[in-house]
């Protein structure tokens, strides 16, 4: 499922030295990997959704860190969801990306997916969209 990538985390934490984002200078950032995000979506139970930007603070926490790279994140996360679909359909992903994607969220026009998708799949597990 992975293509030419070792199977391990690459977390690194910096320390910013001007404000990013949504993060401020002195600030730890973290830069997961899609290995670290696949594996925090996988966690999440069936039914629950939680947004992207607690996913980065969640993985920051893990590691030290105040928040993760809100662009490596979405980077990651769609080389997540890639992979995955590369191999299974939606209704058989092993990865329930669902969870954190929402039918507004932009990846889904860069994976070719259909908002739609993501409001049945989140219907099927009866979650609130």
């Amino acid at each position: 499922m992975q293509k030419n990538r070792p199977n391990k985390s690459r977390n690194i934490v910096k320390t910013l030295n001007k404000k990013f984002s949504d993060m401020n200078a002195g600030d730890k950032m973290l830069i997961s990997s899609p290995e670290e995000i696949a594996k925090y979506i996988k966690q999440i139970p069936k039914g629950t959704t939680i947004t992207p930007k607690k996913m980065r603070f969640d993985l920051a926490k893990k590691m030290g860190a105040d928040n993760s790279c809100p662009l490596s994140t979405g980077i990651f996360l769609r080389i997540a969801i890639e992979e995955v679909l590369a191999v299974f359909s939606i209704d058989d992903a092993p990865l329930p990306f669902w969870r954190v994607v929402d039918a507004k969220h932009p990846v889904l026009k860069k994976l070719g997916i259909a908002p739609a998708e993501i409001t049945r799949m989140r219907q099927k597990e009866a979650a609130p969209n």
